[in-house]
């Protein structure tokens, strides 16, 4: 575990707010998106901000694995209402927190917005963001127990490492992708087309089967063939990439959530495969695909080493090497590029307590704070209830734009899909 950091002022946990039941939001999932639900939650505090947070000690801190943030939400939940709340952020994986979230699964979260000793309490997520709709997983919730609602589009790029034996590396093909997914491994002479490429092997890294990105890969591919081996590196020795056979997480506070969901080898989040890929070295020879948050600085150059997938770039008019100066996502909005999912906030439609929690918070709380975050109005998910405004995803996404956003707004796009990796259409 990082070693903690704790910003902000003190907790607002004094002698007469004990009287008052404290809400308890336990959010889980996808370590793609963990940026925007960071800064999505953290404004839906009076004043715009909480009062406290602890953070696992990540810079900057919305890349945090861990987090717990606290204030109160009186401006959504009613003038009246000054009960503490505090919002726990604990990402493992889109898969992962559908898991959890279903099967009532308890995840590690912190305990409090301030260091306590024990600083984790093990929890059921309230609610889960997902990269993907559950029922591309193998853990599809019932859509009569359970809301799973847009919040954005997440687009994904494949990247390529800094080591400058794989600068021939442009694009990534459909069969490519086929093949890579098979094995995570193919000769560089597939990607460049020169024979004198023939004995060097090009990785996809990847991540654990409890990853969105990774079940959008298989979609996008249409691949449903079995994966040979998978790929770690050797971040101590430097020695290049060798077989992976054995779970990176073991002995980690996620490991009784990824044996129980059976999530098997890879890297458990993205960022960890973006660290992977800014090691320098001749033999650190490999691909991946990753978030745009993820990806951003895998090189000194904000998304410098992005390829373009069946010769499509994400972004307009994108140069190889050089920053955008802001991310037109033209080609993903109009269906010319297709390697996106919509990202999906999901919670039960009813008050719903697993075993593990300790903090039996109203559902009217859960209900009007998670549409709030989810930028919905009532309770019905058709785009046309899209309504946004401070605290929500939407809000975030939009804010983000000027420098570079890593998703797209749903009011923004002019093309659509019924499933992960199905046939898109254009509107």
């Amino acid at each position: 575990m990082k070693k903690l950091l704790t910003i902000g002022a003190a907790s607002l946990l004094g002698a007469g707010s004990l009287l008052a039941q404290q809400y308890d939001i336990y959010l889980s999932g996808s370590t793609a998106f963990r940026n925007n639900a960071y800064d999505a939650s953290s404004k839906l505090f009076d004043g715009g901000a909480p009062a406290a947070i602890q953070t696992d000690g990540t810079s900057p801190a919305n890349k945090s694995t861990l987090w717990a943030m606290s204030g109160t939400c009186s401006n959504i939940l009613g003038a009246t209402v000054t009960n503490v709340v505090v919002i726990h952020g604990s990402w493992n994986g889109s898969v992962a927190g559908i898991f959890a979230e279903g099967q009532k699964f308890g995840v590690p979260f912190f305990k409090s917005s301030a260091p306590t000793v024990p600083n984790l309490v093990t929890n059921t997520p309230t609610g889960a963001f997902s990269d993907v709709d559950s029922k591309s997983t193998l853990y599809p919730l019932s859509s009569g127990s359970y809301w799973e609602k847009a919040v954005c589009v997440q687009p994904f790029i494949f990247v390529k490492s800094v080591s400058a034996a794989v600068s021939g590396i442009t694009n990534v093909a459909f069969g490519q992708l086929q093949q890579m997914l098979a094995n995570s491994a193919a000769p560089l002479s597939q990607f460049t087309g020169n024979i004198a490429d023939t004995n060097t092997t090009v990785y996809l890294v990847e991540r654990t089967l409890d990853s969105g990105t990774r079940v959008t890969q298989f979609a996008e591919s249409q691949f449903s063939g079995a994966v040979n081996n998978l790929y770690y590196y050797d971040t101590v020795g430097n020695t290049g990439y060798y077989v992976a056979t054995t779970n990176r997480f073991t002995g980690s506070t996620l490991d009784p959530l990824f044996t129980a969901g059976g999530f098997g080898f890879g890297y458990v989040g993205g960022g960890d495969i973006a660290n992977v890929l800014k090691v320098n070295q001749a033999n650190n020879t490999a691909i991946a695909g990753l978030s745009f948050a993820d990806a951003k600085g895998v090189t000194g150059v904000n998304w410098g080493n992005m390829l373009s997938y069946n010769g499509q770039y994400p972004v307009l008019n994108y140069t190889p090497g050089v920053a955008p100066a802001t991310n037109d996502f033209g080609p993903v909005i109009t269906g010319k590029y297709s390697f996106w999912a919509y990202e999906i906030i999901s919670w039960p439609k009813q008050a719903q307590y697993g075993t593990y929690t300790d903090q039996p918070t109203p559902y009217t709380v859960v209900s009007a704070l998670l549409n709030k975050l989810s930028g919905y109005n009532g309770t019905t998910s058709t785009k046309g209830s899209f309504v946004g405004g401070t605290g929500s995803i939407d809000n975030e996404v939009l804010l983000s734009q000027p420098g570079g956003a890593t998703a797209i707004r749903l009011n923004d796009m002019h093309s659509s899909r019924q499933s992960v990796g199905g046939p898109i259409s254009t509107f």
